[in-house]
């Protein structure tokens, strides 16, 4: 659970403080990790492109 509740704050979008007082809600924190997945899977997508285009003369 703890590294559900502070994947926010690893990936820089949330603070320590912000999860422990409560500044957030579930519904924020299960935006985040919407968000994270998007960001996740874009980066994912422009890596795989850019070995596409070295792979190519």
């Amino acid at each position: 659970m703890d590294s559900f509740v502070f994947a926010p704050v690893m990936a820089g979008f949330w603070t320590h403080r912000d999860v422990v007082e409560d500044v957030y809600t579930l519904d924020d924190l299960l935006d985040a990790h919407e968000m994270l997945q998007v960001k996740y899977e874009n980066e994912l997508r422009a890596q795989e492109a850019a070995e596409q285009r070295r792979g190519q003369p």
